[in-house]
């Protein structure tokens, strides 16, 4: 039985269907919670998961590959899921929190300073996040045979791509907390998610390099975390 559910696979470009399920959860919300009349940061980390939706799904497309891999049908449904639960996560404790008669409101709203800064970390994240992406889909199509990714804005890392991933979904967290929390902990389980998930693939990634181009060509340069690992 178990060879037989690893047998079961789709094609690795269904990893598109991640990102029209994100999208359409996403437009699917703002008209459940009518987040038009909602104020606070909701409406602002709704937008930002949308534009990290939207993003993605048409990268899928410009950057389609031709390759012939496929992937198990489990990872495919865990994904679906994931962004299912993801655009929950985003709005699920703003709702849920009621904050106590006895709780001293601040004097500054915190939405200003969390607005001034993270939205901007998240915008750049992402940006960054296309930019190797486009920089990975030219030398897989602009060479004969794949070249080891070594882009000047990220000469130390292996999968930056991954780290930027990461970091949009740990400063949403940050973003989306209820009033007089840190974070919003559901959001963070989903970083904790994200980050597993793309660690591990990073490690097969920096083995499968060594492999292809030898241990010289990628001494020295990380996985996935700058400095660290």
């Amino acid at each position: 039985m178990l060879d037989y559910a690893a047998s079961l696979q789709v094609p690795h470009n269904y990893f598109t269907h991640f990102y029209v399920v994100s999208v359409a959860s996403s437009i699917f919300w703002a008209w459940r919670l009518r987040l038009w009349d909602t104020t606070g940061q909701l409406p602002v980390v709704w937008a930002l998961m949308l534009l990290q939706g939207m993003r993605r799904l048409l990268e899928s497309y410009a950057y389609t590959s031709s390759s012939k891999s496929k992937m198990w049908f489990v990872h495919w449904i865990l994904g679906l899921l994931f962004y299912l639960a993801t655009n929950v996560a985003i709005w699920t404790e703003q709702l849920s929190y009621r904050p106590s008669p006895h709780l001293t409101q601040p004097s500054a709203d915190p939405l200003e300073w969390k607005t001034a800064i993270l939205v901007p970390l998240i915008l750049a994240a992402q940006v960054l996040q296309h930019i190797y992406h486009a920089y990975l889909y030219r030398l897989r199509t602009q060479n004969t045979d794949y070249q080891i990714p070594s882009h000047r804005l990220f000469p130390n890392l292996l999968c930056p791509h991954y780290t930027c991933d990461i970091a949009v979904y740990a400063l949403l967290s940050l973003l989306a907390a209820p009033m007089g929390h840190v974070v919003n902990w559901t959001l963070v389980t989903t970083t904790i998610f994200v980050a597993v998930n793309l660690s591990v693939t990073a490690a097969g990634t920096k083995t499968w390099y060594v492999e292809k181009f030898g241990e010289d060509k990628v001494r020295g340069r990380k996985r996935i975390y700058p400095w660290v690992w």
